[in-house]
């Protein structure tokens, strides 16, 4: 008859130390045992299952991070966009308030010039004295600002962009003037030109002013020759310095403003 095997109920554990101390041993049921097992198992599942559900957490929270950043960049290209679509608003409407004042003839001495081409070719730095004085506060015929020209009224060279008025160098701040009695037809920010002044005057000419640091005149204000209406600035993605870009147009035309400024202006 084969013999039964006897069920162990507990375990000896020997300890000995590498010193060669005494050694030490101590007793643990199976039943201890088994359940000391199952928690350490426990215990490691729990740890893993810990650091599986961390894992996740972390890769949620980073890429709701990145798509925060992404969405912050997304805004802010919106906005950028937003803005050159208002720059280039404002650029049409200054272009056909522009067009749409540029119209008129002269008229001096109580005299009207009914022909267009006397009109078109009008030399105000030939003018006779008298004449000049009939229309003085009417034409844009005043230096806006003290300075030097850095660079004049350039449109027949193909070589170049023409450049339809004269940059005139002053000081951050220079007041600058209005250069005729005028309405302002159109005073704000632009991307390329920074702060930009169009002011209409009588018989149909319209002057231009450009890169101001601060406009101190709004839209549809009434100017006086040689009122301030800014102050010199080095505004616009154009614009390389401290300096006023100024025109003179009529009938749609630019003109050169030399023909009218030639005499008070530093080249």
């Amino acid at each position: 008859m084969a013999r039964k095997k006897r069920k162990i109920k507990s375990y000896n554990f020997l300890i000995v130390p590498d010193n060669k101390d005494t050694t030490k041993s101590f007793r643990m049921s199976a039943f201890s045992l088994k359940i000391l097992f199952v928690v350490a198992i426990i215990l490691v599942t729990v740890i893993i299952t810990a650091a599986s559900t961390y894992w996740k957490v972390a890769s949620v929270a980073l890429d709701y991070s990145r798509l925060k950043e992404e969405n912050f960049e997304l805004r802010n290209s919106m906005k950028r966009i937003e803005n050159m679509k208002s720059d280039l608003s404002q650029m049409q409407k200054m272009n056909e308030k522009i067009r749409e004042t540029l119209t008129g003839y002269v008229q001096v001495d109580n005299k009207a010039l009914d022909d267009s081409a006397a009109i078109a070719n009008l030399d105000f730095e030939k003018m006779a004295p008298e004449k000049k004085r009939t229309i003085f506060n009417f034409v844009p015929s005043l230096i806006p600002v003290d300075g030097f020209i850095t660079r004049g009224y350039e449109v027949e060279d193909l070589s170049v962009d023409p450049h339809y008025g004269l940059d005139i160098a002053a000081a951050k701040g220079t007041p600058v003037r209005a250069t005729a009695d005028g309405t302002v037809i159109f005073s704000g920010w632009t991307l390329e030109s920074g702060y930009v002044l169009i002011i209409k005057h009588n018989f149909g000419y319209t002057s231009l002013y450009k890169h101001s640091q601060q406009n101190l005149v709004e839209t549809m204000e009434k100017v006086k020759k040689g009122q301030v209406i800014a102050l010199v600035g080095n505004t616009g993605e154009i614009s390389s310095g401290a300096h006023v870009h100024f025109e003179v147009w009529k009938n749609g035309q630019p003109l050169n403003p030399l023909a009218f400024v030639s005499t008070t202006v530093k080249n």
